[in-house]
Parts: structure tokens; C-alpha cells; sequence
């Protein structure tokens, strides 16, 4: 059966720790083949400085061309809206005020925070970059958050994606937040985080919260998240080296009587230990139930009963009996993820690891018998999640029996959350209703808005979508219905109808080739500007060779290049060279003249990465970055058959970040003209195919950027950069090629998330779209005066 559990999913770990930035680059792949840098000195003046300098200031190989000084950058009004997608992305868990109807939040593991609107049947993102303290890309790994019963406008949040995780706390229900300045090891996209809440706020004061984390054990705040204090790890011991799961669940006893004004019995789970109990308030602590497994889930219903499930038991325990009593599971397992009716305990629901067809229940006795359950999916707002095979099976992260609407159960899952009113009723037949309007938690590799046709935007895990109007969610997925994802799209310059798509298994680098329940590769091409495609055929025997990664199609659609990923399983002999086709994709040849290996696009998770393109003008020729030997730009004119190291590069430098950032892209109907960034290397240009390059001085650090129509019909295509100038990060546009630039946003669209792709239209003037790791896509447009 498919293995999309949080263990799998947790790879992405390694993509969110990178892109927040502070990475080291992996080690240099061996020496690209071709010819060896060019040593010449070549005089240079750095755009906006006026020195002049030489080879000897910039590594090997590195000539620039003369430019001309910058001026600072000024200010642009801009509105921004969503694309709209509608999900795409892993809701891992929810909660909803015991008392407040419609107080519900979700959190999801890269794509933040959102709170139901029950006015609108949406969710309005939270954690907006201007009203979070340091707002960080990585506050979008939520990891656990509570509501406080006795105030229904506080809520606590762990947000993080590795060390320096923090817990912010609002006072308006999300609108604003504050950082009390504590820091521990938080994993919002890690395994383990489906389930229980990891936090737990005091139902009789708001003050007083409890953080289990997943290294240093239990925490306690007494003033509201000002401030927390450690509880003694001979108490709630810490985690065991090289655990990363710890604290897995905390939940305060809403019946019990109170003490100091404080809530008498609290309740945590230990993975690894057991069972913890409180009865005094939290001063003491003691071992209710011993064992070595992990708990997997964890409800508390208005009477004290507690439920607990492990991976293959459920357990009861209540006020009258601490050390619990195993209930009859309704399956082996693995996993039970469980929803409790606050009201009744007796009252039940249950799946272990994912929703599938025969792998529902219920139980009405409290677990003494269950009923399996089948279920059909319904969405009225939001179309293409009915028409993919999500329905087959459905990442779990929990189930949440709404406590002030009898018979509502919420479901966050792997696309967003689903909704039933009629899981307890008489019939076995549910009918899970998507309720995720607002929600946009898309990782998004990359996206094209072809002249004459609608924007394409390429995902993970759903491929990606046509945008016929971005106010409207797509009918359906391009590609495939499959899970599966899309890194990589581009379309032919001269015409702009052929486009064509990489998407790729993103967990079929860590299985058997011929595992049943992997996607078998759905990358194609479409003549209709993305309507319809047409695989390129192969297997996923291929996968060695054709994985992930970045594609280019020649400006003529007559030749297209795969620069592929190395996959998982061919990390100790990559075999990623360039690839070309000139029949559609039906059959790929190597190019020569570039080397496999680590320095090109190392991993499919990289969605910002791009380290290939096509001319716009010049049928056949192609252009490929490497971040090898300080950097090597290669140059192909026979339709990818081979690749040529160019005498110049874009100035890169060791121990940047370009090997993840690095982008490629040549300038619509500019022969020759090509644009790279190179993280802490800038960005730069080039009109001469890479024989020379002129770096802009005024960027100190760029990432994702792509081109857009210019202001004057004719002239040089706006440039639209996310960069750090003046020291200020964010969406920048340059009207003169680089000379002057105007800050777009900061936060475009309010998120101060990773951005991995910045691209304008090329037929909308001013026009950008801005994608992120986790919060989908947004378009932004002049700002009319008023």
C-alpha cells in the first residue's frame, strides 16, 4: 500500500532546513568535462561602484564585462491576491475551542497557520510577516497549537523547522503574535507530526501552558508564554540520543477540580517511556503507564477520559483508572489516529496511519466494538482533488469531534481538510466534504506564463495546474491524476502553445524500482498550452537517468533538454548528466561535454533550483550552470547534443548558497541574453551567450527571479528578483536592465515564507507571480490609485 507517513514525508525536512537559508554547500562534484577555465585577466567595473578590478578578485574563469552605476532602490505599490489552488499541501493537525463555535485552527506542516472562518466556510492564513516578531521562513513548520478554553482569543503556536523553533502567542486569535524569546529544537515537517498536541493550555488560566518537545523534554509557562521553565527531567525525562520525537502529547484534564487555580490532573505522553500524570498541577509527576512505544494520538473528552493511541494498541485511561486499560483495536495497525465526541466518550472514530477504503471506524461502546465505515468524497468549491486518486488514500493527520457542533468531525489530511456530519449517525456510510477554500499550501517548483495562454505552475506532489483565471480553483491536475511531483516546466519562445513538464515520485528514490504503488513517471508535453499532454513515455527503470530536475525546450519546440536530479537510490553513482530529445520525449540521448554528478541540481527537493534554459530567440541553444570549480556556464547550439564550458561564468564563490538558489534564465527575445543568481554571488548578466558577464553591484544576494513585459512597448523585459538590496530582503523590479530597482514586497502576499519561484508576464505589464515552499502561489499587479 502507498507509505505517504510522516516518516516518509519528513524528507522534506531536509529541503525546508535548506531553503530557509544556512545551509553549507554539499561537497563539489568531480571536474566537469570540457575545457579548462579561462585565466585571462579581463578589466571589470562592478554595476553601481565605479572600482575596476581584475581576475585576480574573482576566482578563475570569471571575466566580466563594463557596466554602469546603480541607483538605490525606491518603492512599488503592489496588491497581491492568491492563485488559486485550493489545498495541495499536509494539514497535519486542528483544534477548535471547547466553548467558542467556529474557533477552529489547522496547522500545517510548511504552509503556517489558518483559522476557520465560519461567516465565509474558509480559513484565513496566519503568521503574516508584518505582524509576527523576526517573522522567519521557518515559522512555517507549525508543529503543535492550543487554544485557551477560559479565553477563546488566545492561542498558542510551536512554530520551526529544526533548531531555534519558538512558540509564538497571539491574544487576537491569530492576528498578532509575540515571542517570549524561548528557543528548542521544533520540527513542524518531521515525523511525528501528525497526532496529538504537543501543547496544552490550562483550561481555568490562560496563562499557564505546557510545550512537550521532541529533545528536551517537558516545558512550562506560567505568564503566558513570557517565559518557560524546563520541568525536571527526573520527572518527564528528555528524549534519548538521536530521538527526535520526545514529548509527544500534553492535554490537561478539563473535569478534575483545581489547585492554586490551576487544573488539577495533566496528562503527557513520552515516546519511548509512557504515560505521565499530574495530579497536583504539574508540581509532580509520575509514570501511569510504562512502555517503550510511541503514541500516535491522544483525546480527552469533557469527563477526564483519555485515549491514547500506540501502533498497534488503544488505550483508555481515566480519572478512577491512571494506569489505563487496552480497548479491542479495530485493526492491527500500524498508527491509530484517533477523534473523540467531547460530550461522549463512548463515541469513537479511527484509522491507523492513513484513511483507505476498509481502513475507517467507529465505535459507540468506547472501543468494545467498531463498525468499519465507507466513505465517498464531495467538493462543491474546489474540483480537482475528485478527480485524483487522493480518494485512495487519504494521509491522515488526525480527527477532531467538534465540541460545539454536535455530529461535525474535521479531518486534516495530506491536501487539506475534509469535513462529515454524519460519521455517528445510524448509516456506516460517511461523506467527507473538502472544506479547504483559503487554504494555499502548494510547495512550488516552479511556473510559466506563456504569451497568449494561461499560467502553468508546477508542484509537489499534484504536478501542478493550468490557470485559466487565477480567482478560480482548477478543475483538475496537468499531467496525471497521480501523486506525484512537478518540478519543472518551460514552453518554446516561438511557440509558446508546446510546453512541456518533469514531474516525478518524489518517494520512488527510496523504494525498489518495481514497487506496485509508486507513480510511474507522468512528465510530457502538451500543443495546447497545457489543456491536455501526452507522456513521454518510459519506466521507471529510468529513474537513474530521468528524475526531477529542470527541463528546457529549444525556442522552436524542435529539440528539449533534461537536466535530471540524482535520486536517493543512485547517490553512490549518479548518473545525472544532461539528457536531450528531438521526437517529443519518446527517447532521450546524453548530451556530452558535462560530467554526472553533485553541482548541477543535486536533489528533486531543491524547488527553487535551476540550472538550465533555452534561448529565446537562437533555435537549438541551450544554457547550464554548475556550481563546480567556482562555477562553470556551458553553452549548447546543436540542440543539446553537447555542451561547451563558456570562457566566462557568473561570479560564485565557495561556501555560498547557489548550489540550492542557483538560477538560470534567458531574457525573452534577447538572443545571447542570459540572467544568473547565484545566492550570496548576486545576480548577473550576460549578452553574449557567457562569454562575459556583468555582475550588479546593488544585489548582494539573489534567489529565485524571472522576467516579465517591459514598461515601454520594445524595450528590455522587466526583471523581477527575490534579493537582498541595501540589506532588505524581498521581491525587487528592475525597468532598465538592472540600473534601478523598486521594492515590490517584502512580504508579498503577507508571508514571510522561502521563495522559490519570481517570474513576471509577458503580457501583462507589471504583473509578477511569487511562489513559495509551502504557501502555493501569489500574483501581484500596480496598485491603483485611489
Amino acid at each position: 500500500m502507498p507509505v505517504r507517513t510522516p516518516l516518509l514525508r519528513a524528507v522534506i525536512l531536509t529541503t525546508a532546513v535548506l531553503l530557509v537559508g544556512g545551509c553549507r554547500p554539499v561537497p563539489a562534484g568531480p571536474p566537469a568535462a570540457g575545457p579548462p577555465p579561462q585565466t585571462t585577466a579581463v578589466s571589470a567595473t562592478l554595476l553601481g561602484t565605479g572600482s575596476s578590478g581584475s581576475a585576480a578578485s574573482t576566482p578563475p574563469g570569471t571575466p566580466h564585462s563594463t557596466g554602469t552605476r546603480t541607483a538605490p532602490p525606491t518603492r512599488a505599490a503592489y496588491s497581491f491576491r492568491p492563485l488559486r489552488m485550493g489545498g495541495t499541501g499536509f494539514v497535519t493537525g486542528l483544534v477548535a475551542h471547547p466553548t467558542s463555535p467556529g474557533v477552529v485552527f489547522a496547522r500545517e506542516d510548511v504552509g503556517g497557520l489558518v483559522r476557520w472562518n465560519e461567516a465565509t466556510q474558509g480559513w484565513t492564513p496566519l503568521l503574516r510577516g508584518d505582524r509576527v516578531p523576526q517573522p522567519s521562513a521557518a515559522d512555517y513548520g507549525v508543529e503543535s497549537v492550543a487554544v485557551a478554553a477560559s479565553d477563546d482569543r488566545v492561542v498558542y503556536a510551536a512554530v520551526g523547522t529544526g533548531e531555534g523553533g519558538r512558540i509564538l502567542v497571539s491574544r487576537d486569535r491569530g492576528e498578532h503574535w509575540s515571542d517570549g524569546g524561548f528557543r528548542t529544537y521544533i520540527e513542524g515537517n518531521n515525523e511525528y507530526r501528525t497526532g496529538p498536541e504537543r501543547l496544552s493550555v490550562d483550561p481555568r488560566d490562560a496563562r499557564r501552558a505546557y510545550f512537550g518537545s521532541r529533545t528536551a523534554g517537558l516545558f512550562a509557562t506560567t505568564d503566558g508564554g513570557r517565559s518557560w521553565r524546563q520541568v525536571s527531567t527526573d520527572q518527564i525525562p528528555a528524549s534519548a540520543p538521536g530521538d527526535r520525537v520526545g514529548v509527544a502529547f500534553v492535554l490537561h484534564d478539563p473535569s478534575g477540580s483545581a489547585v492554586r487555580g490551576r487544573s488539577h490532573r495533566i496528562w503527557a505522553g513520552v515516546a519511548g517511556h509512557g504515560v505521565y500524570l499530574s495530579t497536583n498541577g504539574g508540581r509532580n509527576w509520575t509514570l501511569a503507564y510504562a512502555t517503550t512505544e510511541t503514541p500516535s494520538d491522544a483525546k480527552i473528552t469533557l469527563d477526564g477520559t483519555l485515549y491514547v493511541g500506540f501502533p498497534h494498541t488503544i488505550r483508555r485511561f481515566t480519572p478512577a483508572d491512571h494506569a489505563g486499560t487496552e480497548v479491542s483495536a479495530p485493526s492491527a495497525g500500524p498508527g491509530f489516529l484517533l477523534g473523540v465526541d467531547p460530550h461522549d466518550a463512548s463515541r469513537l472514530i479511527a484509522t491507523s496511519q492513513a484513511v483507505t477504503p476498509g481502513n475507517l471506524f467507529r465505535s459507540l461502546d468506547g472501543g468494545a466494538t467498531w463498525e468499519t465505515l465507507s466513505y465517498s468524497l464531495r467538493s462543491t468549491e474546489i474540483g480537482w482533488p475528485l478527480q485524483t486518486t487522493e480518494g485512495g488514500y487519504l494521509s491522515t493527520g488526525t480527527f477532531v469531534v467538534d465540541p460545539t457542533h454536535p455530529g461535525r468531525v474535521w479531518f486534516p489530511q495530506g491536501i487539506g481538510v475534509w469535513r462529515s456530519e454524519d460519521v455517528f449517525d445510524a448509516d456506516t456510510a460517511v461523506t467527507w466534504n473538502f472544506v479547504s477554500a483559503g487554504i494555499e499550501e502548494a510547495v512550488t517548483y516552479d511556473l510559466v506564463a506563456p504569451p497568449g495562454g494561461a499560467p502553468i505552475s508546477a508542484i509537489a506532489d499534484r504536478n501542478g495546474f493550468r490557470h485559466d483565471d487565477p480567482d478560480a480553483y482548477p478543475a483538475r491536475t496537468v499531467l496525471t491524476d497521480a501523486f506525484s511531483a512537478g518540478t519543472s516546466v518551460s514552453y518554446a519562445a516561438a511557440r509558446p502553445s508546446y510546453v512541456a513538464m518533469v514531474s516525478s515520485d518524489t518517494r520512488a528514490q527510496y523504494q525498489p524500482i518495481d514497487t506496485p504503488w509508486t507513480t510511474a513517471p507522468a512528465s510530457g508535453y502538451s500543443t495546447d498550452g497545457g489543456r491536455t499532454w501526452t507522456p513521454f513515455g518510459g519506466d521507471k527503470s529510468q529513474i537513474r537517468q530521468l528524475y526531477g530536475g529542470n527541463i528546457a525546450v529549444s525556442a522552436n519546440a524542435e529539440s528539449m533538454v533534461w537536466q535530471p536530479s540524482i535520486p536517493a537510490l543512485a547517490s553512490g553513482d549518479p548518473q545525472n548528466v544532461p539528457q536531450y530529445s528531438t521526437d517529443d520525449g519518446r527517447s532521450w540521448t546524453p548530451s556530452t561535454g558535462i560530467s554526472a554528478g553533485t553541482g548541477i541540481h543535486d536533489l528533486i527537493w531543491w524547488g527553487s533550483k535551476r540550472a538550465l534554459d533555452a534561448d529565446t530567440v537562437t533555435a537549438g541553444t541551450f544554457y547550464l550552470y554548475t556550481t563546480r570549480n567556482h562555477g562553470e556556464f556551458f553553452r549548447s547550439t546543436d540542440g543539446g547534443v553537447s555542451f561547451v564550458r563558456m570562457p566566462g561564468t557568473p561570479p560564485t564563490g565557495d561556501g555560498n548558497d547557489s548550489h540550492v538558489f542557483g538560477q538560470v534564465h534567458a531574457v525573452p527575445g534577447r538572443a545571447g541574453h542570459v540572467w544568473s543568481s547565484n545566492a550570496q554571488g548576486g545576480l548577473s548578466y550576460t549578452t553574449d551567450g557567457g562569454a562575459t558577464w556583468t555582475r550588479i553591484a546593488a544585489v548582494q544576494d539573489a534567489r529565485a527571479f524571472g522576467f516579465g513585459a517591459p514598461v515601454q512597448p520594445g524595450g528590455y523585459p522587466a526583471v523581477f528578483a527575490n534579493a537582498r538590496i541595501g540589506d532588505v530582503w524581498g521581491v525587487y523590479r528592475s525597468d532598465d536592465q538592472g540600473q534601478r530597482w523598486s521594492l515590490v514586497s517584502r512580504y508579498p502576499g503577507g508571508y514571510a515564507a522561502t521563495i522559490t519561484v519570481v517570474t513576471g508576464d509577458p503580457a501583462r505589464p507589471g504583473r509578477v507571480y511569487v511562489g513559495f515552499g509551502g504557501n502555493g502561489v501569489v500574483y501581484g499587479d500596480v496598485a491603483r490609485r485611489r
